[in-house]
Parts: structure tokens; C-alpha cells; sequence
């Protein structure tokens, strides 16, 4: 892996719009004209971070994350979003980002660092299982919207 990648903190609206090139690969149904809007609301009521790898002048892979608490795992820091654009992938990008979420969680007094992802995504779930998370749970979901 290329030592000179590092990890930034996303915080302005003009470096949210930065990452839609990545976040849209993960997240196709988000909508781009309101994709700031958004990120900005979760930053400012839910706690979402946004940290980002830049390289030649554009994000290129991102971690999106909140602090939570639930009685189940306790005080954690759960992974909302993790991705890498098709022509960095391979390059270790998301093992140092999941580094960099994990050190956050130590720093911050946190008890683990938890995540979701589909069934079918097994090259996601190899990286998490080679960066030392483990199956824990099946997140089931009911969509209400009509």
C-alpha cells in the first residue's frame, strides 16, 4: 500500500460533496442534490463522522460512522458506511480506514466497533474478518414505507 495515502476528516459541505463519487457506488439509491443536506443533518444530530482518504485531488474511499449506545453491545462506534472507488480497491484502503475507525473507538473509551453488511458482499466480509471483526449477529430489517 502507497504510505503516502492518509486519512482526513470530511466536515464542510464542499468536502461532503467531494465523496459522492464514492458513496454513490455504495449507496446508488441516494439522491445527489440532496446528499449534503443529509450528511450535514446526521453530522449535526446524530453524531455521524465522515473520514475520508484523498488522492489526486479527490476523495477516494470513506468511512461514515456514528457513536451509539444500545444495551446489546453498549457504548460503540457503529460503521454506517465504508467504500472505496473500483480503481483503489485492492490497495489496502479499507483495512487503514478500519484501522482508523478502530483507534477512534480506543481513544474515545468505546466498546467495539460494529457494522453491517449484505450477505451477498463476500469481499466486504473478508476484509472485516482479516481486520479482526467477527459474525456477531443477523441485522433483520422490516421496510414500513409504503
Amino acid at each position: 500500500m502507497n504510505n503516502a495515502y492518509h486519512i482526513k476528516p470530511v466536515k464542510t459541505p464542499g468536502e461532503i460533496q467531494q465523496c459522492w463519487e464514492v458513496i454513490s457506488l455504495l449507496r446508488p439509491h441516494l439522491n445527489k442534490d440532496t446528499w449534503i443536506d443529509t450528511v450535514s443533518r446526521m453530522m449535526q444530530h446524530e453524531q455521524y463522522f465522515i473520514d475520508g482518504i484523498f488522492d489526486t485531488g479527490r476523495f477516494v474511499a470513506f468511512a461514515g460512522y456514528r457513536n451509539m449506545t444500545t444495551l446489546h453491545t453498549g457504548n460503540f462506534i457503529y460503521l454506517d458506511d465504508l467504500c472505496t472507488l473500483n480503481t483503489y480497491r485492492g490497495k489496502g484502503l479499507a483495512s487503514l480506514l478500519l484501522e482508523h475507525v478502530k483507534a477512534v473507538a480506543i481513544k474515545n473509551n468505546k466498546d467495539a466497533v460494529a457494522l453491517d453488511t449484505d450477505f451477498t458482499n463476500n469481499t466486504a466480509q473478508k476484509v472485516y474478518l482479516k481486520n479482526g471483526f467477527k459474525l456477531a449477529a443477523i441485522h433483520l430489517l422490516c421496510d414500513v414505507r409504503r
